[in-house]
C-alpha cells in the first residue's frame, strides 16, 4: 500500500453499533477510538475529498470467518495450489451457495483460505459505505498476529479476544480453549504488540476478503503531472480542431488559384492575355455573341421551347422565328390560355427568360406570342 496513512476499523456485524477504529500515520498509531461515525471521530474527510490517500482496512472478527491451511500438493504452481485450496474450502462448507472464499500463499509457502458468508460481506460493506468507508482490504483480524514458536498467542483487539497458532485462528472462548489448544502454553500479547500489528496491517493484510465478487472497483486517480498533461492534450485537441478547417481553406484557395491559372492559360490562345477569370468570361461571352454561338445560339432556347411543348398536352407551335440577340419568338395555340402555363413554367424553371402575351383569334382559340431567351 502506497498511502502514508491507514485507517483501520472493525467490520460491522450488527445493524447499529459503534465501531472501533485506529488511525495510523507515518508508521505509528496516531489515535484510536470507538464511535458510531469513525471517520468523523478520527477527523478524516470522505475518501472522495481527502487531500492525501488513506488506505482503509476492515478487520473481520474471527467468529465470522474460518481460516484454514491446506496441505500442498506435489508439482503444482501457486495458482493451481490456490485453486485447489478454494475447492477444499468449499468441500468443507455446509452452505456453498452462500460462501465467499479468499486464498493466499503464506510466508511459509502454504496455501491458506478464509471463508465467510456472502450475506455477511454484503451487509457489512453496505453499513461501512453508509458511513463513507469503502475499505481497500478486509482481513481476518487474527491474520495480523504473527504465530509464536511453541506457544499460542492471545490477542485482545477490544472488539474480540482471539487465539493465534501456526495453523489456527479462533475466538478465545473459555469453553472451547481446551478443545482447541489442549495443554499448549498461551502467551498474552501486550497492548503495544497488538497496536504494532495494527500499524503494520497495511503491509501484512495479504489474505484479503475484498476479492472476487466483492473486489473494490478501481478508481482512476491522476497526479498533478498527469492532470497538467491532460490539460495540454485538451488544448492541443482544440488547436488541431481549429487548424483543420484553416488548412482545408488554404488548400481550397490554392486549388482554386491553380484552376484559375489553368483556365486563363486555356483561354489565352482564343481571346489573348487577360488578368482575371471574370475578364476572360466577359471576352468569351462577347466573342460568342459576335459569332452567334453559346447561349444565344438558336438551338439553345429553341430546343428548350420544343421540349416544354412536347411535355404539355393540347399546346402546339404555330410559328417560330429567331433574332440575332438570341431571342426565339414563337406563336403558341391551345384550347385555353391555362393550358399553356405548364410549358411556360417549365421554361422559367429551366432558367430561361420568357414573355407571353395571350390573345384570342376569330375562331375563339387561345393564342400566345412568346419570347424565349437564354440567360
Amino acid at each position: 500500500m502506497s498511502a502514508s496513512r491507514s485507517f483501520v476499523t472493525v467490520f460491522p456485524t450488527a445493524e447499529i453499533q459503534a465501531l472501533q477504529w485506529w488511525l495510523v500515520a507515518d508508521g505509528a498509531l496516531e489515535t484510536k477510538g470507538c464511535d458510531a461515525d469513525p471517520l468523523l471521530a478520527a477527523g478524516l474527510k470522505l475518501p472522495s475529498v481527502e487531500d492525501e490517500p488513506v488506505t482503509h482496512i476492515a478487520l473481520m472478527p474471527s467468529a465470522l470467518v474460518l481460516v484454514r491451511w491446506h496441505d500442498p500438493l506435489d508439482d503444482m504452481t501457486e495458482q493451481q495450489a490456490l485453486a485447489a485450496a478454494r475447492l477444499a474450502a468449499q468441500d468443507n462448507s455446509l452452505d456453498v451457495e452462500n460462501l465467499h472464499i479468499a486464498a493466499v500463499v503464506d510466508e511459509a509457502g502454504q496455501a491458506a483460505t478464509a471463508s465467510v458468508g456472502k450475506d455477511i460481506m454484503a451487509n457489512g460493506l453496505l453499513q461501512l459505505q453508509a458511513l463513507g468507508i469503502d475499505p481497500d482490504v478486509i482481513v481476518p483480524a487474527g491474520w495480523l498476529i504473527a504465530p509464536q514458536d511453541e506457544a499460542v498467542a492471545k490477542a485482545d483487539f477490544g472488539f474480540e479476544k482471539l487465539l493465534r497458532a501456526e495453523k489456527m485462528i479462533a475466538p478465545d472462548e473459555p469453553s472451547l480453549r481446551a478443545h482447541l489448544i489442549g495443554d499448549n502454553r498461551v502467551t498474552v500479547l501486550p497492548e503495544a504488540s497488538v497496536d504494532r500489528a495494527l500499524v503494520d496491517a497495511a503491509h501484512n493484510a495479504t489474505l484479503n476478503l475484498r476479492s472476487g465478487a466483492f473486489a473494490k472497483k478501481a478508481q482512476a486517480q491522476m497526479n498533478a503531472q498527469q492532470k497538467q498533461l491532460l490539460g495540454w492534450l485538451a488544448v492541443a485537441a482544440v488547436v488541431i480542431s481549429l487548424l483543420i478547417p484553416v488548412v482545408q481553406l488554404v488548400k481550397y484557395h490554392w486549388a482554386a488559384a491553380d484552376a484559375n491559372a489553368a483556365a486563363l492559360a486555356a483561354a489565352e490562345p482564343v481571346i489573348g492575355a487577360v488578368e482575371s477569370v471574370d475578364e476572360a468570361d466577359r471576352r468569351l461571352d462577347a466573342r460568342l455573341i459576335s459569332e452567334n454561338r453559346g447561349n444565344i445560339a438558336f438551338s439553345v432556347p429553341a430546343s428548350a421551347l420544343f421540349s416544354a411543348i412536347q411535355q404539355t398536352q393540347g399546346v402546339s407551335i404555330e410559328r417560330i422565328s429567331y433574332r440575332k440577340d438570341g431571342t426565339v419568338l414563337a406563336g403558341l395555340t391551345a384550347v385555353r390560355n391555362e393550358d399553356m402555363n405548364p410549358a411556360l413554367i417549365a421554361l422559367q424553371n429551366a432558367g430561361f427568360v420568357i414573355t407571353a402575351t395571350p390573345r384570342t383569334d376569330a375562331t375563339g382559340s387561345s393564342k400566345a406570342d412568346v419570347t424565349v431567351r437564354a440567360p
